[in-house]
């Protein structure tokens, strides 16, 4: 007995110790062995976010200035600007030359938030493999969120500190902190969820209240997809005035770089703003505005996504933009009657999808647009309340109706077959002793229960 018991501490100690020390060999586990995760939590994702932003600086001033990214103007330049970079692949808000700045692109922050999930996924796999839990409340995830959290707030604080007025480029510290620290934070419980078992929340959930979840989110998915292709049908249609406009403002290759780079940042906000045109709000660039149903003119600013804003009067037929939102809806309540028996918990489930879908594109139209400095420009709006008012309208009411005319075509047989109780293994055998066939049928009936309740042995 000794000499098997005597190898334990001896592999405890080959592994560094950990689970040796203690009876539920998790209490005893090495500290050490938070520390390089959480550190690479903390510190990987805004240091690959800072280099990726020194890069694209000094590759593009390169470019500008015809010289070698280590000449002029310099490895120092370069890491000067990638600050301002950073804090706006966090979505802060700067000031450049006095004059706000807040219409900020998507595409880098969501680029980060994805570095971000994907570290912090890493880090509870990591942890969970060294025998803790990977609970959110009692185990790994608060950590790991935390840590993600306040390392971008605390390193946001800092490179905000770093820019003054002096520099060209400004930023308040405090609000690059909670900006920097929510969308960190944010990102890291979207990476944990389903390791510390966040997603298994909604199974919780009535099952109409679930399904309504699914239909927000294919609403949302189908609008922002038409917002897509919309965008994509104004870049070809106008494409003779966004070569124009190319030529104009980046007429070689380091700003025609820098142009491009910009407008890839930039497509995310103009595919909400696209979106948002075709459900009703539309979008403003100043005093210039475009709906389907109403077009006001104004300056635009040089970039080609700018140059797809209709300028002219819309087309009697501009109107049938509106068939969009229509038929996502009228989706939403198709993928929804088939879902519940009755028409109240339909109704429910649409009412869910509506709102969901609504609280989706809502806050996305409002980080799409935001102050384009004092100017003519200013501000670029992609209205977040009336976005998020047409958006559950448009979801709510042709779902509404859908789904309470679908009742008959998709609840009779569904409902059947959902009541009936599902064969199980042993059923799809012949029973062996006559008796059992003769009770089969008696418990079809559900004569044989009151049977035995009556007689005591069923057969009375």
């Amino acid at each position: 007995m000794t000499v098997r018991t005597s190898p334990s501490p001896r592999r405890g100690g080959r592994r560094g110790g950990r689970g040796a020390d203690t009876p539920d060999g998790t209490a005893g586990r090495s500290a050490p062995a938070w520390v390089p995760v959480l550190a690479r939590v903390a510190l990987l994702p805004p240091l690959t976010c800072y280099g990726i932003a020194v890069v694209v600086a000094g590759v593009v001033a390169a470019l500008a200035s015809g010289t070698t990214p280590g000449g002029e103007p310099g490895l120092g330049q370069a890491l000067a600007v990638g600050i301002p970079l950073w804090l706006v692949a966090h979505l802060v808000p700067l000031q450049v030359t006095g004059v706000p700045l807040g219409v900020l692109p998507l595409a880098p922050a969501a680029l980060l938030a994805v570095l971000v999930a994907t570290v912090a996924r890493g880090a509870v796999a990591r942890l969970e493999g060294d025998g803790r839990s990977a609970g959110l409340l009692h185990g790994v995830g608060v950590p790991v969120v935390a840590t993600a959290a306040a390392a971008h707030a605390v390193i946001g604080v800092l490179a905000a500190a770093l820019l003054t007025p002096e520099t060209v480029v400004d930023a308040s510290p405090g609000l690059a902190g909670v900006v920097c620290g929510v969308l960190a934070g944010l990102a890291a419980v979207a990476g944990v969820a389903r390791p510390c078992g966040l997603l298994a929340l909604p199974r919780r959930l009535p099952r109409w209240a679930r399904h309504g979840l699914r239909g927000g989110l294919l609403a949302a998915s189908a609008l922002l997809t038409a917002g897509a292709a919309l965008l994509l049908a104004a870049l070809l249609a106008d494409a003779a005035a966004v070569a124009d406009v190319v030529a104009d403002v980046a007429p070689e290759a380091g700003s025609g770089a820098g142009l491009t780079l910009l407008t890839l940042a930039y497509l995310p906000n103009a595919v909400v703003a696209a979106a948002s045109w075709l459900i009703g709000p539309g979008v403003s660039i100043g005093a210039a505005s475009a709906t389907p149903t109403a077009i006001s003119s104004g300056l635009l600013p040089p970039i080609p996504l700018a140059a797809v804003l209709p300028q002219s009067p819309p087309p009697t037929w501009a109107g049938l933009a509106f068939a969009v939102p229509l038929a996502v809806g009228s989706l939403v309540g198709w993928r929804l009657a088939p879902t519940a028996p009755d028409a109240a918990t339909r109704v429910r489930s649409v009412v869910v999808a509506a709102v969901s879908a609504a609280l989706l594109l809502g806050p996305a139209a409002a980080l799409s647009g935001g102050r384009l400095g004092a100017g003519p420009f200013d501000p670029v709006t992609v209205p977040a309340g009336p976005v998020a008012l047409a958006v559950l309208g448009w979801v709510l009411v042709p779902g509404l109706v859908v789904a309470l005319l679908a009742v008959p075509l998709g609840t009779a047989s569904d409902t059947r077959r959902r009541s009936r109780p599902a064969p199980s293994a042993a059923a799809d055998q012949a029973p062996a002793d006559p008796a059992e066939q003769d009770a089969a049928p008696a418990e079809e009936d559900g004569s044989g229960s009151e049977g035995v309740a009556a007689g005591g042995d069923g057969r009375s």
